[in-house]
């Protein structure tokens, strides 16, 4: 990568983005990532040039960048670009005056006065039939009839872990033996979220037993492992490696294929629709969303209250064919108008 320059109150936004690139090298962008903050950053430049009569050769100067003319630059952008373009191209300008706040060359981020499209909600996708966690649990014990070299203890207490927890598939996969804690009867997973921070999940005797078992077949396939030791990996394929995410995926999408339920699993979702079955499941079951929050390692509770909308829409069906709402349906209607 071509040295930073150097910046000052003259410098040119050409320069300037340079800069900025360089100092976000150091996080380890992935090359794609650095070329879409660029391609943003000059789309909306070329906007404020245009529309302010500036030299397009020079490029704007940091005195140029004021808030009137990000926002007329923001909205002459939005008006054909989606939404998601102009919160990226927002996320983009704030980062870079983030930056120059940083070295010294702005007092404050301007971007705080230029609207952007708000983000949708969208809601937990979770399957919602009630027989297919069953379905899909009874399937894992049971050996893959195509597999050539099928684990049914080892794939039940993966999807078990999934379907009990509700721990996201990064985590599971970076579980180590030391990672199953606690006395038996009351023990509890040390799950290592985003960010790095830890939270405990407790487990019931079921999950403890499931997991047990799988670890006694694999130390006969396995004898080599050292399951007293903390840094072991917990889940393994059949070669004894870590699971990586890929095997997860592909282990748990062809669970659901041979339990008969792959069209009832939201597209996109595979082993993020578990987790969310698991929210959605535990607030019908009485959890409430501070409960829930913790035991999902949502840093914001705004996060986890998207699952109470997803769950009162659930529930309506419920509602709607209850017997009491037929009895009310039945005296409306035999009302004279």
């Amino acid at each position: 990568m071509a040295p930073r320059p150097r910046l000052s109150q003259a410098s040119r936004l050409g320069d300037i983005v340079d800069a900025w690139i360089v100092n976000l090298g150091a996080a380890k962008p992935s090359p794609a990532t650095l070329l879409a903050y660029r391609r943003d950053v000059e789309g909306i430049s070329r906007r404020l040039l245009a529309l302010e009569g500036l030299d397009p050769q020079s490029g704007p100067g940091l005195a140029d960048l004021h808030r009137r003319a990000l926002r007329a630059a923001f909205a002459s952008w939005a008006t054909d670009h989606a939404a998601a373009s102009v919160r990226r191209a927002h996320s983009a300008w704030s980062n870079l005056f983030d930056f120059l706040v940083a070295e010294g060359l702005l007092d404050g981020n301007p971007m705080a006065a230029i609207p952007k499209p708000r983000t949708p909600g969208v809601l937990p996708r979770s399957i919602r039939s009630r027989d297919a966690i069953g379905r899909l649990l009874r399937t894992a014990a049971e050996p893959d009839p195509r597999g050539r070299d099928p684990w049914p203890a080892r794939d039940l207490a993966l999807v078990a872990t999934f379907c009990v927890t509700g721990i996201r598939e990064a985590e599971a996969v970076s579980l180590d033996v030391g990672s199953l804690a606690g006395e038996p009867g009351a023990r509890r997973l040390e799950v290592v979220g985003k960010g790095g921070k830890a939270r405990p999940i407790p487990i019931d005797p079921t999950l403890e037993e499931v997991l047990e078992s799988y670890q006694a077949q694999r130390s006969r396939r396995f004898p080599k492992h050292d399951l007293d030791h903390p840094a072991t990996p917990l889940f393994v394929d059949v070669r004894g490696r870590r699971l990586s995410v890929h095997q997860v995926r592909y282990l748990i999408e062809r669970l659901y294929v041979r339990a008969g339920i792959r069209t009832q699993v939201p597209a996109g979702a595979l082993v993020h629709a578990l987790r969310h079955t698991f929210a959605t499941a535990a607030l019908e079951s009485g959890a409430d969303v501070v409960e829930l929050q913790e035991l999902l390692g949502h840093a914001s509770l705004e996060t986890t209250r998207r699952y109470l909308s997803a769950t009162a829409q659930g529930l309506r069906h419920v509602i709607q064919g209850h017997p009491s709402q037929a009895a009310l349906r039945a005296s409306i209607g035999g009302r004279g108008h």
